[in-house]
């Protein structure tokens, strides 16, 4: 398992065992975290996950972890360092297709874990970030962009589109156009208008944030 360990385009550990509780010391002896959400049942067994994320903790660090708590009187007082977790790259495009999703999932904080702009430079550098965490900085990097909309005379239609779609939500996209007078083909427009003025101002910020 160990030279498995080495494998260069490693990421991710995981092990399926019966009686995850068993097995709890042994694995946590060797820092593999218990992960209950990926549980499973197999013909009415159940069985319990564990794995390690080799981007968090490299195999080296992973090496000198074990072999401190190899010569420790006490194992398990010997705590993996914090893991870094460095800012994640993201050409244009896919930044665009981040933030979309993260308008989508607005009201969703859940849903927001798993979008990559969690990892930007410009979430990571935000206020919000050490205080409240990584999603409630992008919560109000969102909103801060599309307040930059409703500034403009001209852009305040986006605005509206996008607010009452993803930031404060009607029932349905037909009531969001009703709400702000406009043809559903007009409403569409706008809400899409919105979008990608939104994109791009965050993409800028991103930019600006990765060359300081």
């Amino acid at each position: 398992m160990v030279r498995h360990y080495f494998l260069p385009s490693l990421v991710y550990t995981f092990y399926a065992c019966l009686d995850p509780d068993f097995w709890r010391p042994v694995f946590t002896y060797a820092d593999l975290a218990r992960l209950p959400e990926l549980d499973f049942e197999v013909g009415g067994r159940v069985f319990g996950v564990y794995g390690h994320d080799w981007r968090a903790q490299p195999p080296l660090a992973w090496l000198e972890l074990l072999g401190q708590r190899e010569i420790a009187l006490s194992p398990e007082a010997v705590r993996p360092p914090t893991p870094v977790v460095r800012p994640l790259a993201l050409n244009q495009a896919d930044f665009v297709a981040a933030v979309e999703s993260a308008l989508r999932d607005y009201t969703r904080p859940d849903m927001l874990h798993n979008n990559p702009l969690l990892r930007s430079h410009l979430v990571m550098q935000h206020a919000d970030y050490a205080a409240s965490g990584a999603v409630s900085a992008l919560r109000t990097l969102l909103k801060q962009a599309a307040e930059q909309l409703r500034a403009s005379p001209k852009e305040v239609k986006f605005f509206r589109a996008v607010y009452h779609t993803y930031l404060q939500p009607a029932p349905t996209q037909e009531q969001a156009a009703e709400l702000i007078d406009v043809p559903f083909s007009s409403y569409r427009r706008h809400l899409k208008a919105g979008m990608t003025r939104i994109a791009d101002i965050l993409w800028r910020a991103e930019v600006e944030k990765t060359e300081t």
